[in-house]
């Protein structure tokens, strides 16, 4: 059992470390997409945007809700020294996710051949069927990382290397960009990290231990709902591009595309603490340890709520100078839709991390539920609001989301595990927990300290 102050320690390596990559990664993909942008266009990027969208889409099915499952199941299998039960599973997800890849990115070419596309988006289509299982099995292999709590390793790959790599190639490609090419880099960057976490994570594996039989049954149960719901994390972060493409244009969807990758920047409080609690999160579960559960919540929701309001203040003094400086004048138009992203980046950041926190502590039905119906209602309102106000439209319906899903979990997680994620509730915690030491730390009335 971890004491306190060294869990504190463990997750402030944890959060300090994996910050720096991720503030180091941020920049990488924010040079990938100057990069995309300045040399595609905005009906260019908007195309690209759309293929790497679908591709990203289809992902989450190949994925069959396997890289959060493996995050839990092999830092559960740690606790127990179970690293039997670690090596089958890892088997097992692989083969799963790599099967259901190549059927799905066939399937994705058969649909080209068949639906009435715009021919400017065929080829690259095609070529988001190929990289479809790349994004599924480089998923796979972070997830598994983290169950190791080698959270500063998955990170360095997935945000750091990737777009490291991705940049690289696209350097290093003929001129002009074509966005097939664009792709085919971006496919050769994730297989890589595929390639490079898998022998990671088997090098931590004893040898004995890898021919344990797999928990088939157990883990469809637990897979298909966080299957659900990272399809419905995936399609709230990518509908928009295909909503602004189909109501309003292209040119649309590329500044909706720009917005979407500087809020990247905005949410790398709220993406790093999600990654760097899960672990953590499912062990104090496991142990039974409700106040430690409790402590780790609070602490993250008010880590993710300072950054992010920081961060969206930024955006709101520099955004509109800040924006035609990196991409061109061209894109001075995504300002508005950014500054919305980044206010609902903030409303996430204040509810807390619900999401995974029920998702580590079983309740993943519960998280899927509250997907479905949170990303309903942000599509109706991004297709009712895109007409009449565009991009700008299409980032308010994610508010929608964000309120819908965030009361829903929070209600949930007071009533079965007695915490209140939101940042209310961590200011009831720490208010509680000074007020007891300011109580314990004091002397009676009447009384000086006994200085027997």
């Amino acid at each position: 059992m971890l004491t306190r102050s060294e869990l504190g320690r463990r997750l402030a390596v944890a959060t300090m470390s994996s910050g720096v990559i991720w503030i180091a990664g941020t920049l990488a993909t924010f040079l990938v997409g100057v990069i995309l942008a300045r040399r595609l266009g905005p009906e260019g990027y908007g195309i690209y945007g759309t293929a790497v969208a679908v591709a990203t889409l289809l992902a989450v099915p190949a994925q069959l809700g396997l890289p959060l499952l493996a995050t839990r199941e092999v830092s559960a299998a740690r606790a127990r020294n179970r690293a039997d039960d670690a090596a089958a599973l890892a088997w097992w997800f692989a083969a799963m996710v790599a099967a259901a890849s190549v059927l799905i990115g066939i399937a994705l070419r058969l649909a080209i051949e068949v639906l009435p596309l715009a021919p400017a988006l065929m080829q690259p289509l095609a070529t988001a069927a190929i990289l479809l299982p790349a994004l599924a099995l480089s998923s796979l292999t972070t997830g598994l990382l983290r169950g190791q709590e080698r959270v500063v390793t998955s990170q360095l790959l997935d945000v750091l290397v990737r777009p490291l790599a991705f940049a690289a190639l696209l350097l290093a490609g003929s001129q002009p960009l074509g966005i097939p090419a664009a792709l085919g880099a971006q496919t050769l960057a994730a297989a890589a990290i595929a390639l490079i976490g898998f022998t990671l994570f088997w090098r931590r594996i004893p040898l004995l231990a890898r021919r344990a039989a797999p928990r088939v049954r157990a883990w469809t149960a637990a897979a298909l709902p966080m299957m659900l719901m990272e399809a419905m994390r995936t399609l709230e972060g990518n509908y928009g591009v295909l909503v602004t493409s189909y109501a309003a244009s292209t040119a649309d969807a590329g500044l909706l595309r720009v917005a979407m990758a500087c809020s990247v920047a905005v949410s790398v409080p709220i993406s790093l603490q999600n990654i760097v609690v899960a672990p953590f999160l499912a062990g104090a579960h496991a142990a039974d340890e409700p106040h430690r559960l409790a402590r780790i919540v609070a602490g993250s929701t008010v880590f993710m709520t300072v950054s992010v309001g920081a961060a969206t203040l930024a955006i709101a003094i520099a955004g509109q100078w800040a924006l035609p400086f990196a991409f061109g004048t061209a894109f001075a138009g995504a300002y508005w839709p950014l500054l919305v992203l980044s206010c609902n980046q903030l409303l996430i950041a204040m509810f807390g991390p619900g999401v995974i926190l029920l998702s580590m502590t079983g309740h993943e039905r519960v998280v899927a539920r509250a997907f479905t119906a949170s990303v309903a209602a942000a599509v109706v309102a991004g297709v009712l609001l895109v007409p009449w106000f565009g991009a700008v439209g299409v980032a308010a319906s994610a508010l929608v989301a964000t309120l819908v899903r965030g009361g829903m979990l929070n209600r949930f997680a007071r009533r079965t595990l007695g915490i209140e994620p939101s940042l209310l509730g961590a200011a009831g915690l720490f208010g509680v927990v000074s007020m007891r030491s300011r109580h314990l730390r004091a002397p009676p009335l009447g009384r000086g300290p006994d200085l027997r």
